[in-house]
């Protein structure tokens, strides 16, 4: 497994979209794509970027990087705390930003009192800024 398909795994594993992830990286989505597929190689400076972006540990991202399999004793476990870790920073970086605005909190008032489940919010997301 080559490092992008690493990176491809971690992200999904983050449950991110290739898009989402692209703007936090601050590239192109179709580049992240060549990146993941190994058709592009990564500089020194988005790989910096990409570790500290998803939140990826030191030993794991060494072993990413060396293009071994890290083993851990539980992975769901894991899993739950590198996405709570991105969250986190997703929270700190851009929520924060914007959680002073009227709108964004009605907005996201309106998200929970009207839509129950993930994939009722995906769609009541997607109605309203098909609407603005």
């Amino acid at each position: 497994m080559i490092f992008g398909e690493h990176l491809r795994a971690y992200r999904e594993r983050l449950d991110i979209t290739q898009m989402e992830a692209a703007k936090i990286l601050g590239i192109d989505h179709s580049a992240l794509s060549k990146y993941e597929k190994g058709d592009l190689n990564i500089s020194i400076e988005l790989l910096a970027k990409i570790k500290e972006k998803y939140k990826i540990p030191d030993d794991q991202f060494l072993f990413m990087l060396q293009d071994k399999r890290y083993k851990s004793e539980n992975p769901i476990l894991e899993a739950r705390e590198s996405k709570a870790r991105y969250i986190e920073t997703f929270q700190d970086e851009y929520v924060n930003e914007v959680i002073h605005l009227k709108e964004y909190r009605d907005f996201t008032m309106d998200i929970v009192k009207f839509a129950k489940s993930d994939k009722e919010r995906r769609k009541y997301i997607l109605n309203r800024l098909k609407k603005d």
